[in-house]
């Protein structure tokens, strides 16, 4: 899987120079992904961040929810019960703004899953 997200982030790259427009916070979001997995936890958050204004800016909503819920499991994941339990609820607005409303309910199951611990099961 490793393999498949760095072969996506440099070809997410490659479209970003063509069209920063379309591809920046998908390019952000995918680095913020990969920093978390390498352990960067300071690199992953600001890199969420950056997706989420990105998206923002840009006007994604769909993608500023994406973004938003992938930062929450970040967060809950690694005991920023508050900071991560905020993200979620930023997710379910966008969602909700978007009309996702299958995308409304997931996220607040898994809300529900991750319970008083607000730790996400394996």
């Amino acid at each position: 899987w490793r393999a498949m997200g760095e072969e996506a982030a440099t070809w997410l790259s490659q479209l970003q120079s063509v069209s920063n427009w379309n591809f920046e916070n998908k390019s952000i979001l995918l680095q913020a992904e990969l920093h978390y997995l390498d352990g960067d936890l300071e690199l992953a958050d600001s890199a969420y961040k950056a997706s989420i204004k990105s998206a923002h800016d840009h006007k994604f909503i769909h993608e500023e929810a994406l973004a938003y819920e992938l930062y929450g499991i970040f967060c809950l994941e690694n005991n920023m019960v508050e900071k991560g339990t905020k993200q979620l609820q930023m997710a379910i607005g966008k969602y909700t703004q978007w009309g996702a409303m299958m995308k409304v309910a997931e996220v607040r199951s898994l809300m529900e899953l991750a319970g008083p611990t607000h730790k996400i099961p394996n």
